[in-house]
């Protein structure tokens, strides 16, 4: 089986090694995500809102620090910065302009390289079928200039490299549309999932001083 993989790789010609080195960038990609996205963001933000409002109530500022303190992610970022805005009495309307401004760096953490995986899908796809380009015309030029025996041999050996490269492509490009797809669910939940947390944090401060 590896025999075939390898041999099927080597008559693909350069573009399996071009289309290689884009596959491995992917995979590096799609590995941080999914780790960020999945174990280092995964913090229940609704959870910690109503930890960290209970710590609020009962004046206990140390414990309320070091719950947000914990973590690093960006919805504990835009937490910290509402929680310290309102122990130091300011209104609503700061503490949202606070939440706001630190947003557009932190929420940046979360959307950044995604777009990616679908661009090395794309990528693949046309460099698969470069390829396959470069295979065809290695056949027929063969027929124009080698002898009668070698055409043949000559003629498969290019059409192996144009359906090779345009296997690999789309070998590397399915995955990256489907990691994709899936990496950009998430980033959607993850943002409307801070956006909840920040969102129930100020409707209770504003419940508090009505």
């Amino acid at each position: 089986m590896m025999q075939t993989i390898a041999l099927q790789f080597n008559n693909g010609g350069i573009f399996m090694w071009v289309i290689l080195g884009v596959f491995g960038f992917g995979l590096a990609v799609a590995i941080e995500r999914l780790i960020y996205f999945f174990i280092y963001c995964n913090d229940g933000a609704k959870g910690s809102v109503t930890k960290v409002i209970d710590s609020l109530h009962r004046k206990d500022i140390t414990n309320t620090k070091q719950i947000i303190g914990k973590r690093k992610t960006p919805f504990f970022k835009l937490l910290e910065i509402a929680v310290d805005r309102y122990i130091n009495g300011s209104s609503v309307e700061r503490i949202m302009e606070g939440v706001e401004r630190l947003s557009i760096n932190e929420l940046a953490r979360i959307t950044r390289r995604v777009n990616y995986l679908a661009l090395i899908a794309n990528i693949a796809t046309l460099l698969g079928l470069l390829g396959t380009i470069t295979g065809l015309q290695t056949s027929f030029g063969s027929l124009a200039t080698a002898d009668a025996a070698q055409k043949a041999t000559l003629l498969a050996n290019g059409i192996s490299e144009a359906m090779n490269t345009t296997a690999f492509g789309l070998i590397v490009a399915v995955p990256c549309m489907i990691l994709y797809t899936i990496l950009n669910n998430k980033q959607q939940s993850l943002i409307k999932e801070i956006d909840n947390g920040i969102a129930l944090f100020i409707d209770i401060v504003k419940e508090e001083r009505k």
